[in-house]
């Protein structure tokens, strides 16, 4: 029983302590104002122990258990005139997140995307009492189905300058380039929750750990930390839990009042530095084991299906010899496919697989049919030397085949020299990013240099350079 409640308030505590830079004793007391059915027996004891473990192992606490989520897509896909990805990561923000990105990847004319990243069911479920969860992704705290659906919307701020062999072709001003939706198909990596403790709650070595680190609590702790100083904290909290004026308040004024009344009490002597000393190696090796617990989840597997719908960025100009008259748009493009991804525990590394097809959503006289291309894309996520306090930096390695089974645009145009835009065949990619955190990885600065041997509209080879900046807004919800 012991080791179940020390397993508890470890996996408590990590999984606050990973989501937000909040004091463990804070949320302890804003989760006991929250609960409409509270123990202020249960309380005392914990508050008690965790008094003490703060002041062993605070500073390893918070480098252990940086948040070090890598698997956020950060923007646009690789198919968007501003794009700073090659491949798509497997999830999108469990709540809300945006992005700005200037440079393709694949497409010959550049532009900057704004991408806005909505899950309406987390945003519905985070309206209630318990958002932080929700951006944690617990089950618990939102168990409607459709959770696993989020969108994505596009828009493309600046069609950028065309190249002399673009000539006979215009950028629309129309800014809206593309929609998305994803469904989490599976999805092993809920931190949070009964699912969370079913998967990887029974990990031998970190029961073991726990095991032994109560023993060493028993040993060390003085007896009045865990009767006297309880009983006190115990009796102060239920006077008042008893006023009117606590059950009047709303949650953070309960917690203002518990406190207040907890804050005066003095705890007993600590034990002796020796004891404190090796108490805090044994909880620092405790967290350890839990952390290979996280990075099991980290690594899970998780597959993701994904439909998109584009709209081109060009039209035909007013040419003498064009094929098709001024102005017409090439026909609307239609993508389906899936998104896999799996860690591996050892290298701190991430491997993400796309496979995707599309067609387009009509077929023109001189078209052989609606399918346009194919894409085949890997890559290859390092897991840097987490910063605390701001998240843990990725170096990610990734390639794309795209096939193009016919013109990119679906229609005669003519272009440079008077030649028709109508090559077929092979683009070939290759792709390095760095990704630098902020703000406890509610913020990423993506950093990518692409080499192709051609792009969509002109066979030559390119080597470009993007850059973006993206947003989880998750971090915005009041964690209570």
């Amino acid at each position: 029983m012991r080791v179940l409640i020390i397993s508890f308030l470890l996996i408590s505590i990590s999984v606050c302590a990973w989501a937000q830079d909040v004091d463990p004793l804070d949320q302890m007391i804003r989760n006991l104002a929250a609960d409409p059915a509270p123990d202020p027996d249960d309380f005392a004891q914990n508050y008690a122990k965790l008094r003490l473990i703060r002041q062993a192992g605070k500073q390893q606490f918070e480098e252990l258990l940086a948040f070090r989520r890598a698997d956020i897509q950060s923007g646009a896909s690789s198919g968007a005139s501003g794009s700073t990805s090659a491949v798509l990561s497997p999830l999108l923000p469990a709540i809300f997140g945006l992005s700005f990105e200037t440079g393709a990847i694949t497409r010959s004319i550049t532009g900057n995307t704004i991408t806005f990243k909505v899950n309406p069911v987390g945003l519905l479920c985070a309206s209630g009492a318990d958002a932080a969860a929700v951006a944690r992704r617990s089950d618990e705290a939102c168990k409607v189905f459709w959770k696993r659906a989020g969108f994505t919307a596009s828009f493309d701020t600046s069609r950028g300058e065309k190249k002399p062999q673009l000539e006979s072709l215009d950028a629309l001003s129309s800014q809206f380039s593309e929609l998305s939706v994803r469904f989490e198909v599976i999805n092993q990596r809920t931190l949070t929750g009964q699912d969370y403790n079913r998967r990887f709650g029974t990990v031998a070595e970190f029961n073991r750990k726990a095991q032994d680190l109560v023993t060493t609590m028993a040993a060390t702790l003085p007896p009045a930390l865990t009767t006297d100083y309880s009983a006190k904290v115990s009796e102060a909290v239920t006077q008042v839990m008893a006023t009117e004026g606590y059950k009047s308040a709303n949650a953070a004024g309960k917690a203002n009042l518990l406190r207040a009344a907890i804050d005066p009490i003095a705890p007993p002597p600590f034990p002796e530095e020796q004891a404190i000393a090796n108490l805090q190696r044994q909880w620092v090796d405790t967290l350890g084991a839990f952390q290979k617990q996280q990075d099991a989840v980290l690594n899970a597997p998780v597959l993701t299906a994904v439909y998109s719908y584009q709209q081109p960025d060009v039209a035909t100009a007013a040419t003498a010899s064009a094929i098709v008259p001024v102005g017409t748009r090439p026909p609307n493009v239609h993508t389906a496919g899936l998104v896999y991804a799996q860690g591996i525990l050892s290298a701190k590394m991430d491997l993400t697989a796309n496979a995707t097809a599309s067609w387009f959503n009509e077929v023109r006289p001189g078209m052989p049919d609606a399918f346009r291309d194919f894409r085949a894309g890997f890559q290859a996520t390092f897991k840097l030397r987490q910063l605390n306090g701001y998240g843990v930096p990725t170096l990610t390695f990734a390639g794309l085949y795209t096939y193009l089974h016919q013109q990119p645009l679906g229609l005669g145009l003519v272009a440079f020299n008077q030649a028709q835009i109508k090559e077929k065949g092979h683009i070939g990619l290759f792709q390095g990013k760095l990704e630098l955190p902020a703000g406890k990885n509610a913020i990423r600065i993506p950093v990518s240099f692409t080499y192709s041997n051609r792009t969509e509209l002109i066979k030559e080879s390119e080597v470009r350079g993007q850059i973006g900046l993206s947003f989880n807004l998750d971090q915005l919800f009041d964690f209570k």
